[in-house]
């Protein structure tokens, strides 16, 4: 199997596209046609609705593992068929769980969502406050499985300055610069083709000038970008986490996407439309901006329908 990053980095070039869609479901936000069957079957039909929506047009989905545990059994059932759906589409499926514990736990972690058995994703979010032997077990899964690994390293929320941005007094630098040194020795031996590694970090759109920096220190880091569109981070800010040939990270966007359709009682087609027009959108705001931020790399924007 092809490297993690390879593989991703080529959806990316087919469709010219650095948008993934986040799937983060509440049932009680979705429209009312997915109602009447339970959870389980809401979500189901919702997420295959929006899979089949955005699937020509973004490299991979994001579900979020929390939104689906929270209905228990049914919920992690509904994750199940979420995975199975994207990846049956052609898309590549990151799970973000920010999980991970003592190294003996990580490696349950790793088995569940990156083993090739469980629930068999192509890459995962993790934590890296325990230190570097907790990341491990996921490392050896990247190069055992060809899967991903994006770590926690500079979050979209205002608190990540609480413990992020601790300077450490050996080098005078905030704790997430030392996790990114850490990153890039792990992920040395599992650079690609593309010149990008399996083992990414999270950099939230949020913070722009944190983004640039960690651009420049980790170069063959592939970063994923939460906080575009709802949680205020602009294109331009998410564009500082690119290289100069437009490449090296991918932007999230979730409730901008899927819960932007106002009417709760749209129908399924125009629910569908909604869907499709937010992510065309959504690509061609980044495009512009890593267009602008990065001159030497000419992008297409998708052609938006008329009104």
């Amino acid at each position: 199997m092809a490297q993690f990053a390879d593989r991703l980095i080529e959806k990316i070039q087919a469709k010219d596209s650095r948008c993934i869609v986040g799937l983060d479901p509440r049932v009680d936000q979705m429209p009312a046609f997915v109602h009447g069957h339970g959870a389980y079957a809401a979500i189901t039909v919702f997420h295959e609705l929006v899979i089949d929506a955005v699937a020509d047009l973004v490299p991979a989905v994001k579900p979020q593992l929390a939104f689906f545990e929270q209905y228990g059994v049914v919920g992690m059932q509904a994750f199940e068929n979420t995975v199975l759906a994207a990846k049956q589409r052609g898309l590549l499926v990151i799970a973000d769980g920010k999980r991970n514990d003592i190294s003996s736990t990580a490696e349950a972690y790793a088995n569940a969502y990156l083993g090739g058995g469980g629930f068999d994703c192509d890459a995962l979010t993790v934590t890296p406050y325990l230190g570097r032997d907790s990341l491990v077990p996921f490392v050896e899964a990247c190069k055992t499985q060809g899967k991903g690994l994006f770590v926690v390293l500079k979050t979209s929320n205002p608190g990540s300055k609480d413990f992020e941005d601790q300077v450490l007094e050996a080098t005078g630098r905030p704790l997430y610069e030392k996790i990114a040194s850490v990153l890039n020795e792990l992920g040395e031996d599992l650079v690609g083709e593309s010149g990008y590694s399996a083992i990414g970090a999270v950099v939230g759109a949020t913070f722009p000038e944190e983004g640039r920096r960690l651009r420049e220190l980790m170069p063959r880091a592939l970063i994923l970008v939460p906080g575009y569109g709802a949680q205020g981070g602009s294109a331009q800010a998410a564009a500082e986490c690119f290289d100069d040939e437009g490449l090296g990270a991918i932007v999230n966007s979730s409730r901008g996407i899927t819960y932007a359709f106002g009417d709760p009682d749209i129908s399924r087609d125009a629910f569908v439309r909604s869907v499709r027009e937010n992510t065309l959108r959504m690509i061609q705001d980044i495009n512009e901006a890593v267009s602008l931020a990065n001159p030497r790399t000419p992008l297409q924007s998708p052609a938006l329908p008329r009104a």
